[in-house]
């Protein structure tokens, strides 16, 4: 079932929206929640923390913005999935752009936005929780998504997988062997 031009797009912008008010918010809330629990003020000056904090923002919204994108157009689905289930599959696996250098490349551009609230806010509770919600990551990724994915795409997958990192990306890109056959 091929999904419309127009719902692909509301669909894309309608989950970068939610990531941003509803993930993010809620990040920062925790944090700051953490940060006043243990009594931990700013850790950084304002103007550093302002600075880290807009390129990590800017950083993490071209990462989510560029694997949505090749998700949509060249995997013909939605990056939406929960536990192993995608409400709308790529038909195509993806292996390109940015799922050339990385194979979770969404995640990245979510870590990155974590440490752009987290510094925004000057919290060190933000800062330390970005790593712990990487390793989560990780354990998600590997125990439901990858599985549905290598169940999905078979070899194919399973040679993307030896060659791709799952969170820390390539210094080149790779090529997928029938990608380079094309």
């Amino acid at each position: 079932m091929a999904i419309g031009f127009k719902k692909a797009v509301f669909g894309l912008v309608a989950s970068v929206i939610a990531l941003a008010i509803f993930v993010m918010a809620g990040f920062w809330l925790l944090a700051m929640w953490i940060d006043g629990l243990l009594g931990w003020g700013p850790t950084l000056g304002t103007p550093l923390s302002q600075v880290l904090g807009a390129a990590s923002l800017l950083i993490g919204v071209f990462w989510v913005t560029w694997s949505y994108s090749y998700l949509l157009f060249v995997g013909q689905g939605l990056p939406l999935e929960w536990f192993g289930v995608a409400l709308h599959p790529t038909r195509v696996l993806v292996t390109t752009g940015p799922y050339a250098y990385v194979r979770n490349p969404a995640v990245i551009g979510l870590l990155f936005l974590g440490l752009g609230v987290a510094f925004l806010a000057d919290s060190l509770a933000g800062v330390l929780l970005v790593p712990v919600i990487a390793a989560l990551a990780a354990v998600y990724l590997v125990l439901f998504e990858e599985k549905a994915l290598a169940k999905r795409f078979g070899d194919g997958y399973e040679e993307y997988r030896r060659n791709v990192p799952l969170l820390i990306p390539r210094l080149t890109a790779y090529v997928h062997p029938t990608d380079a056959a094309s």
